[in-house]
């Protein structure tokens, strides 16, 4: 038995590991780089296996940075089966027909600055186009969760609840080799915080031989979710008061959801009123329609709501921008609310916004998500002065807002806790999506409370396992 780590090692990016046991070979994600152009140039290199020899692959969840580059394994050959959840499958084309889009778009652009000789590089090739994504989900194939998969004689898995976002899934596997000894195998995928509003609890799982854990936040803990939700309150308020507008950067999938629904709850409550919020990502847009079609994969509290006749993600004052004509219009506006993509500002159209407003002083930016190293989302946390958007410099006057109980993610507590249940069994746990400062300190933390020998893997380092 072998697994080799492809990426997500001492970074929170490209998550991809591949398993072989015997003739067995599979992956589990094949996520995508994000980040500077130099991460991102990863996403061209080769893989160190023959995709036409995997069987499967096991995707976690509908994250870019968890199955973007899922359309070139299956341009080099995949010809396996892809298991997920059903809004998982679902979620997963959105998210790549959106990024082939901004690929063509950009390498168009890169084109006409080239024809024009703003540009003496060639345009960067997209590394796959809609029909490559439509080929791609040919090969999906969902199951439900905590039903246990015989799939061969020597491989079976069982998916999870991982509470990150909807759909997302913890796998377990059992492998048996040639000399008949079975080992179980955990992958934990991006754990979620309990208690969020719409997906359920991250579940726990008893026993394990390698656990493979995520620990994006293994050095600190969120705010407390109230607290995080009364400050969401209060940034719309004061931004309100001041006719400035607020810029959330979000994510499509979750992120985006959470903020309609306590959106939602603020005006319902009367906490907010005659404050236009413009969803202004047709992605999210449709990300939110397919929440819609799974209310059995939410949480109690939304159910009750959607048992009551409210739909959690529509208010008086929401409006859905879809053309980017709309959107550009939106520059006009004072005194609103502007949720739009990327989540860590890597592209989309909160680029624009952040251009026309970030040196208004008035201007409220909401952080709601993980921001990358070398993202813009992550520069504007670190409160830099100046930022460079779309190849100008501006000055950055903004308030900012940084909302970390809005995080997908689990903290250092949450983590600590869902390991701490295997108990003594897993022979080893392996560290994976964290920085690398981050992951360090993580693994000193659990190292005090677990005993299980932790590895923090580097990347493309293969391990064999007994």
């Amino acid at each position: 038995m072998r697994i080799q780590f492809l990426g997500a090692t001492k970074t929170v990016t490209g998550s991809c590991f591949y398993v072989e046991n015997d003739d067995t070979k599979f992956l589990v994600d094949c996520g995508a780089f994000q980040g500077n152009d130099e991460i991102e140039k990863m996403n061209y290199d080769s893989f160190p296996f023959d995709p036409a020899e995997l069987k499967y692959v096991f995707l976690t969840h509908a994250h870019y940075d968890h199955c973007g580059r899922l359309p070139v394994l299956v341009k080099q050959g995949f010809r396996g089966r892809i298991i997920s959840t059903q809004p998982t499958r679902d979620l997963t084309r959105i998210i790549l027909l959106d990024s082939a889009n901004l690929q063509a778009e950009e390498a168009e652009k890169w084109a006409t600055r080239a024809k024009k000789g703003g540009e003496d590089e060639l345009p960067p090739k997209p590394l796959f186009t809609e029909q490559d994504v439509e080929e791609t989900m040919k090969y999906f194939e969902v199951y439900p969760y905590g039903t246990s998969v015989n799939l061969q004689q020597d491989l079976e898995f069982r998916m999870r609840d991982a509470g990150h976002i909807l759909g997302s899934s913890i796998f377990e596997f059992w492998l048996k080799n040639s000399a008949g000894r079975l080992r179980k195998f955990v992958f934990s995928g991006d754990l979620g915080q309990p208690g969020a509003r719409i997906v359920k609890d991250p579940d726990l799982i008893r026993d394990a031989d390698y656990v493979i854990c995520e620990s994006t936040y293994g050095n600190r803990l969120h705010k407390d979710r109230q607290e995080t939700v009364l400050e969401l309150l209060v940034a719309l308020q004061a931004a309100q008061k001041e006719n400035g507008n607020v810029l959330i950067p979000s994510f499509a999938i979750e992120r985006t959801q959470e903020l309609l629904y306590e959106i939602n709850l603020f005006v319902e409550n009367r906490l907010l009123t005659n404050l236009p919020v413009y969803l202004d990502s047709p992605m999210a847009s449709k990300a939110t329609d397919i929440f819609r079609r799974y209310p059995d994969f939410y949480d109690i509290d939304a159910k009750r709501l959607i048992e009551k006749g409210d739909d959690p993600f529509d208010f008086p004052g929401l409006h859905r921008v879809e053309s980017a004509e709309e959107s550009k219009r939106l520059v006009s506006k004072k005194g609103v609310v502007i949720i739009a993509g990327s989540g860590m500002c890597t592209g989309g159209r909160i680029l624009h916004h952040l251009a026309n407003n970030i040196e208004d002083p008035t201007t409220h930016v909401v952080i709601v998500g993980y921001q990358v190293k070398g993202t813009l989302g992550r520069r504007i946390v670190d409160k830099e002065k100046e930022l460079k958007i779309m190849g100008k410099t501006y000055q950055n006057n903004a308030q900012l807002h940084t909302l970390g109980g809005f995080s997908g993610h689990g903290d250092q507590r949450d983590l600590r806790y869902w390991l701490r249940g295997f108990g003594n069994t897993p022979r080893q746990t392996f560290l994976v999506h964290g920085d690398e400062d981050i992951i360090h300190a993580f693994a000193t933390n659990l190292s005090k409370e677990i005993n299980s020998n932790i590895y923090i893997p580097e990347y493309q380092e293969s391990v064999n396992l007994e």
